[in-house]
């Protein structure tokens, strides 16, 4: 029941926010796209033994799928690994260039939200009052 009134309080309070004040929403899309930590010179420091790490976790991905041959992506799964833990050994730079590619933004999630952030709004507030509704009937 605790649960139930929490996530309306939440629904409620989100609702509101995005209804009311598209500033408040701005603002806390600026805080949230700040990076909180930069693993890439960190994995380049340990890359040798996070190679080795995948590709013994890859190896026995792929030695127990063939125990499950109805689990196909487990195959698969343990060949990425493996493929992933060879480049960490034999090719560093890889590392530099994937970190490029994975910096560009391809499409702004605040755009995303803030263009139909009226009818999010709407929508977090009826479920917040339906929530609640459903909360009288159940201790009623």
């Amino acid at each position: 029941m605790e649960w139930l009134i929490t996530v309306g309080i939440i629904s409620l309070l989100v609702g509101a926010v995005a209804l009311f004040s598209s500033e408040k929403l701005r603002k806390s899309a600026e805080l949230l796209n700040k990076p909180i930590y930069h693993l890439d010179n960190f994995l380049s420091s340990i890359r040798i033994p996070v190679g080795a790490i995948l590709i013994i976790t890859g190896g026995w991905l792929v030695s127990v799928a063939f125990s499950y041959p109805e689990s196909w992506y487990f195959h698969l799964i343990g060949v990425i690994a493996i493929f992933i833990g060879m480049l960490y050994i034999f090719l560093p730079e890889w590392l530099k260039i994937m970190a490029k590619m994975a910096d560009q933004t391809l499409f702004s999630t605040d755009e995303l939200v803030t263009g139909p952030r009226k009818i999010i709004g709407i929508v977090c507030l009826i479920v917040a009052l339906y929530i609640f509704y459903a909360v009288f009937l159940i201790l009623k």
